[in-house]
């Protein structure tokens, strides 16, 4: 096959979402590569990427299933991002120029989120996590409040039935994420900017919380105690599932995306029975509830360290970055009409990220505010 056929054909699915696991990571590597003076890709080239990438993963024979080796690929591969326009057609035109890298963005860069939270408890005392070493960071009556080796916090109640009931609130920051064990055992990952106020320990027929911002449930099976989340006018109920909350106040909708087990949606009067693979989306300009088929993926990235992006416009992009890096984004130019989608390694620096979109003339520079220690970035034509 023509190699530069193959190629074309490589991008094809990754756009259309059908490229497999090794053809993504073929697909990267060759992207790490890429020379805009370059034309054609020789066969030789796409051999050596191929015994490149798999003597980089460390095995001596292909495994079955390549899928449990992405994360380790996504931490090594450089930030790939596609236009829908086709990525092809522009690096292999003879027009196409590597932009030089921004000297005065690099000077200024941004470091990635991280592991950043604070505890409010039931007496208003409040508690950041990034300080406290592993081990109880609090007590509250009955139940431990551990931080675990893995950066997790964890509530360990010694005696439900004896314990005294209070609330609590974790809440991340711009530039944040944590995971939270409850005491029932449901699993809690909070995304930048995010909260979630409950109880010490579940008593009574029910558990409820609340939340802001956008949060992710692994909750603990239990027919006999329903699950109830709150957020913007909006009450789920499940018994052991797993979904996804966007609930942020600076999106245009709200997402709820369900992933495993079934989930009932409720707002105002009217209410939705969600399967696997569906997501719901209401606005305040329409009290209907929408029901969509979702990509799942994209809807848990950020869950997994990952942005992804599919048809989003700069503004849906620059505020997922905005909130990851504790940045303010600016359009004095006006706002790009370029529309995106792709995936991008949360772990990287706010440069690596942006640089991908000058190859694409959309420009950028990431600069101090008052001279001070805010930055913003400013999107340029």
């Amino acid at each position: 096959m023509n190699p530069k056929t193959n190629l074309q054909e490589l991008l094809n699915k990754y756009y259309a979402g059908t490229i497999t696991d090794e053809e993504r990571i073929l697909l990267e590597e060759w992207y790490t590569r890429w020379n805009p003076e370059q034309q054609v890709v020789s066969p030789e080239e796409i051999d050596q990427l191929k015994a490149d990438v798999w003597q980089s993963l460390n095995v001596n024979e292909r495994p079955a299933a390549t899928k449990w080796l992405w994360p380790k690929i996504a931490l090594a591969a450089s930030v790939i991002l596609c236009l829908t326009a086709g990525i092809y057609n522009y690096l292999s035109s003879s027009k196409a120029q590597q932009q030089p890298l921004n000297a005065k963005a690099r000077k200024t860069d941004i470091a990635p989120g991280g592991n950043k939270a604070v505890l409010v408890l039931n007496n208003g005392v409040k508690i950041d996590l990034n300080s406290q070493t592993n081990g109880t960071v609090a007590k509250q009556g009955n139940v431990k409040i551990v931080k675990t080796a893995n950066g997790r916090l964890a509530y360990a109640p010694d005696d439900i039935d004896a314990s005294t009931v209070v609330y609590n609130t974790l809440s991340t920051p711009r530039g944040g994420k944590y995971d939270l064990t409850l005491a029932d055992g449901t699993r809690v990952w909070l995304n930048s900017a995010s909260s979630i106020t409950y109880p010490t320990a579940f008593k009574g027929n029910e558990r409820t919380v609340n939340i802001t911002g956008e949060v992710y449930f692994e909750i603990a099976h239990n027919p006999k105690q329903p699950f109830r989340v709150n957020f913007k006018g909006h009450t789920i109920e499940d018994i052991g599932t797993e979904f996804n909350i966007n609930a942020y106040d600076d999106e245009p909708v709200v997402k709820t995306t369900l992933v495993t087990g079934s989930i009932k949606l409720s707002r105002n009067s009217k209410s939705v029975t969600l399967r696997p693979g569906q997501q719901s989306i209401t606005s305040l300009s329409n009290t209907d509830i929408a029901v969509q088929e979702a990509d799942i993926n994209e809807a848990i990235a950020w869950k997994n360290g990952l942005f992804k992006f599919k048809k989003a416009k700069i503004e849906d992009v620059m505020r997922q970055l905005s909130r990851w890096y504790n940045v303010d984004v600016a359009y004095p130019y006006g706002v790009p009409k370029t529309v995106f989608s792709g995936e991008m390694i949360k772990d990287a620096n706010a440069s690596q990220i942006l640089d991908m979109l000058t190859y694409f003339k959309v420009n950028y520079e990431i600069a101090q505010q008052n001279n001070g220690p805010e930055k913003k970035i400013i999107i340029k034509p």
